[in-house]
């Protein structure tokens, strides 16, 4: 019903890019990723469309799937935060944890494959400010499932991040020093 009325939080969409993926292009994802994606995801992706709705600027399609704003669909996204950065040293990107929407301004939300319910990370880098980027995750939610049911239900997961009285506001606010 979410997508009767609204196709995506922010920006537009095209219902008609909405072309599901199939199973034999999400093991061959799953293979090349080297984990398990969570089944509600593959439901999604098979069911609904390969990416290009849902929360933010939409879900991350998979391969074949609508990519985000650089062209990247959400196993690029992976491999290309996997690699290696000349101009950070100390970039690591957590293994298992898959970009799976974007927000703007380099934020994405993540489901972390290695956990076994599939919890929700959020990775801000505008609020990085140490040596490592640990700092630059943050739990968004449980899991996958539970992350998807709020946004199908009508919450908006941004305003529940950052709003006024979002927990991410929270959080940035509390690392500021007080002057």
């Amino acid at each position: 019903r979410r997508l009767e009325t609204k196709f995506t939080d922010m920006g537009e969409s095209s219902h008609s890019r909405f072309r599901p993926s199939n199973p034999v292009e999400v093991a061959s994802d799953e293979l090349r990723l080297g984990f398990m994606l969570p089944p509600l995801m593959k439901r999604i992706y098979m069911e609904i469309g390969n990416g290009g709705f849902g929360p933010g600027y939409g879900l991350i399609g998979l391969s074949n799937g609508v990519p985000d704003y650089d062209g990247r669909t959400a196993p690029a996204v992976y491999e290309y935060f996997r690699g290696s950065s000349s101009d950070e040293p100390n970039w690591k990107w957590p293994d298992r944890l898959l970009p799976v929407c974007d927000w703007g301004c380099a934020i994405k939300s993540c489901v972390d494959c290695a956990d076994p319910n599939f919890r929700m990370l959020i990775f801000d880098p505008n609020v990085h400010d140490g040596d490592d980027w640990s700092d630059s995750f943050f739990e968004e939610s449980p899991s996958f499932e539970a992350w998807i049911t709020s946004w199908a239900s009508g919450v908006d997961l941004w305003n529940a991040m950052y709003g006024a009285e979002g927990h991410m506001t929270r959080i940035i606010s509390a690392r500021r020093p007080i002057s």
